[in-house]
């Protein structure tokens, strides 16, 4: 799930479509990548301290992932502590490893990232996920930057797959 700037929605939808899917019976997992500025762990009343961060820097593994009660097939990797480095950590083949290795265990993989217009990290998460859905907000969202966030998810080999308008 990406979008140009900050406020848009991006995670709300995420954690939403995760639930969704989740209560149609699919084995979901949200993954937030939004290391810079996590929501996800929140959103669940999770524990952040372990998470996808700490996973790709080769301090944790996929127990950092945690069941979410009140949803029986929806499962959260959260971000974890900020490092110092998030576009190199997600710019790892770790990260494309941890990915396929994760398609075989779950039906739903939906990952949240940053702001595309605040630095490059949006634009690699789809280029290793291989797709991405994009969040514009209504009265909010400038055509330019959805645009720009496009071609450069184009450029680094992700696709947008669809678009999505928050009119909230």
């Amino acid at each position: 799930i990406v979008s140009p700037e900050r406020g848009e929605g991006r995670s709300f939808l995420a954690a939403n479509l995760a639930a969704v899917f989740s209560q149609l019976g699919e084995h979901t997992l949200l993954i937030d990548a939004d290391i810079r500025n996590p929501r996800q762990h929140a959103l669940f009343r999770l524990d952040n301290s372990a998470g996808l961060s700490a996973v790709l820097s080769g301090r944790g593994d996929a127990a950092a992932i945690q069941r979410v009660a009140a949803l029986a097939d929806l499962s959260v990797l959260p971000a974890g502590t900020q490092p110092p480095n998030p576009q190199e950590l997600l710019a790892r083949l770790a990260f494309k490893t941890l990915l396929d290795d994760l398609a075989g265990e779950f039906d739903v993989i939906l990952i949240d990232t940053p702001a595309g217009g605040e630095c490059a990290d949006a634009q690699t998460v789809a280029a290793r996920a291989g797709g991405a859905l994009m969040l514009v907000r209504q009265n909010a969202s400038r055509l330019r930057s959805a645009s720009e966030l496009a071609r450069n998810i184009s450029e680094t080999g992700g696709t947008v797959i669809g678009a999505v308008m928050n009119t909230f």
